[in-house]
C-alpha cells in the first residue's frame, strides 16, 4: 500500500473521496473538464456498473463530502487547540512535517514517517 494510502486509512476521508477531491482540484485549475473528471474517478469502482461512467451528480456528492471532512477536521483542531487538548506548536510541527508537498517516500523513510506522526499524536493528545 502507497504511504498516502496509508495515511488516508487514518482520516476522516475515504479513498474514493480523495480522487475525486484530487480530481476536483484539477477541474478547478482547468486542467480537466467535470465529466472527465467524474470518468477518471469511475474507473475501478466496486458498485454499480462498471462499464458506465459515474454520474456528474454522484461525483460532485462525493467531492462535496470530501470537502466537509477536511473542513470537520480543520474545526476538530481549532476546538482541540481551544481547549488545551493540543498545544500549538505541535500542530505546527506536523504541519511543517508534511508542508514539503507531495513527493515519492521509500518504503524505509514512509515507515519512519509514520512511526514518527504516531509518536507526535500521541504525545500531543491529552
Amino acid at each position: 500500500m502507497s504511504f498516502l494510502g496509508r495515511l488516508v486509512e487514518q482520516s476522516s476521508l475515504t479513498s474514493r473521496q480523495l480522487e475525486s477531491l484530487s480530481s476536483y482540484l484539477r477541474v478547478a485549475s482547468g486542467e480537466l473538464r467535470l465529466r472527465e473528471a467524474a470518468s477518471l474517478v469511475s474507473q475501478g469502482r466496486s458498485k454499480g456498473r462498471p462499464d458506465r461512467p459515474v454520474s456528474i451528480g454522484s461525483y460532485y456528492r462525493t467531492v462535496s463530502q470530501a470537502r466537509s471532512n477536511v473542513k470537520q477536521s480543520l474545526v476538530t483542531v481549532v476546538v482541540a487547540l481551544w481547549v488545551g487538548v493540543i498545544k500549538l506548536e505541535d500542530v505546527k510541527r506536523i504541519f511543517e512535517l508534511v508542508s514539503g508537498g507531495a513527493r515519492e517516500l521509500s518504503e524505509e523513510e514512509a515507515d519512519r514517517f509514520l512511526q514518527l506522526l504516531e509518536a507526535l499524536l500521541r504525545r500531543m493528545v491529552v
